[in-house]
């Protein structure tokens, strides 16, 4: 079921079975990521020094595919990348170089030379040597003042994008709200990686950079019912997972997303301090979301912790309000609202359902 809401003014996040994106308003302009600053070299590779890990959609259907399949290494493998999704290194982004005026190869040129000379030539008598000469003389030179012409532009070309990139480098490394979402946004989009950017901007008591992050996260059936085990003979084999077993490799799955969500939103927005994260799954109909984690991960927690420890501590750490278990096998529930903003939503249900106010808005779209 697809699903449009309007999180901020000017944005809306949409939500589908493929992931979640922000969309700005028409009124607000259109504002597209350009992929400043990204780095495309060899340190772009996992923390495990392996190859790039999956995104979490890829997961999501493999993990299903395995389960119908009953395939054990499959399965393995699965488990393995879903608790090893922040082990995948983000290299930060960086002020780009200026690019270089290309200049007219000299294969080009002499093709230039060649061509005028073929131009001038024919109009005078092979008889007339010097005629022949001075014509010669004259296409060399315009040949040359075209090629110095073209030279030319190519360096206009070059310093007007070089100021271009120096514009997209300054919007996003000042932390411009626009430019923040879109480049964010763009990137999350190509990962596949179900997140999306709803905010940005400063915090006027600390004055840190902020993004806030709305996350989408599969429900409890990534982790299989039936997981790899060893029998009595010591052979592998499908055995049946506790409910308290598949709630720890849920979590553990989860903490691992929300701090690899953390390290790609610092990697690009270069100047963000802090990442306000929102975590939704699918509830158990299917019919919406239901947030399982609100929380703040400072630039200072993800980036000064070693690379391969434990992610879930500083999950519940961070939570800004606590996560929810319920029942003996710690059944991860949906966060509790706070209590004055769902005095504030009885207050709109109930002024939604006066009568008078009714009338009052036909009146007014009359």
């Amino acid at each position: 079921m697809d699903l449009l809401l309007r999180v901020a003014p000017e944005v809306r996040l949409s939500s589908s079975t493929s992931g979640l994106r922000a969309l700005l308003d028409e009124t607000a302009g259109t504002r597209v990521g350009t992929g400043v600053g990204v780095r495309t070299d060899a340190s772009a590779v996992s923390d495990r020094g392996g190859d790039e890990t999956p995104s979490l959609a890829e997961l999501e259907v493999r993990s299903r595919q395995a389960q119908e399949s009953g395939d054990l290494n499959a399965l393995r493998s699965i488990e393995e990348a879903l608790v090893a999704l922040h082990l995948e290194n983000h290299p930060p982004r960086r002020r780009p170089e200026p690019p270089e005026a290309a200049a007219i190869p000299a294969k080009e040129r002499s093709l230039l030379e060649r061509k005028a000379f073929h131009a001038a030539l024919p109009q005078v008598s092979v008889f007339k040597r010097a005629a022949r000469a001075k014509a010669k003389a004259i296409a060399e030179t315009e040949a040359d003042g075209f090629s110095r012409t073209l030279d030319l532009a190519h360096v206009v070309i070059a310093q007007h994008r070089a100021a271009a990139l120096d514009d997209q480098w300054n919007d996003l490394a000042g932390h411009e709200r626009c430019a923040v979402i879109a480049e964010l946004d763009a990137d999350f989009a190509a990962a596949e990686c179900g997140c999306t950017c709803v905010d940005a901007g400063w915090d006027a008591e600390t004055s840190r950079g902020y993004v806030t992050i709305v996350a989408r996260y599969p429900s409890l059936d990534i982790v299989a019912e039936r997981g790899p085990g060893v029998s009595s003979s010591g052979r592998r084999m499908l055995r049946r997972r506790t409910r308290s077993e598949r709630n720890a490799l849920y979590l553990g799955g989860l903490a691992s997303f929300a701090l690899a969500a953390a390290r790609r939103a610092i990697s690009i927005a270069v100047a963000a301090d802090d990442i306000h994260l929102v975590i939704v799954r699918p509830t158990e109909d299917g019919d919406g979301l239901e947030p399982i984690y609100v929380g703040s991960l400072s630039r200072e927690a993800v980036t000064l912790r070693p690379a391969l420890a434990d992610p879930l501590p500083l999950l519940l750490g961070s939570a800004a309000r606590p996560m929810q278990f319920d029942g003996p096998a710690h059944d991860l529930v949906a966060v509790a609202p706070d209590a004055d903003v769902m005095d504030i939503v009885r207050v709109c249900v109930d002024a939604l359902g006066d009568e008078q106010l009714d009338d009052l808005l036909e009146t007014g779209h009359a």
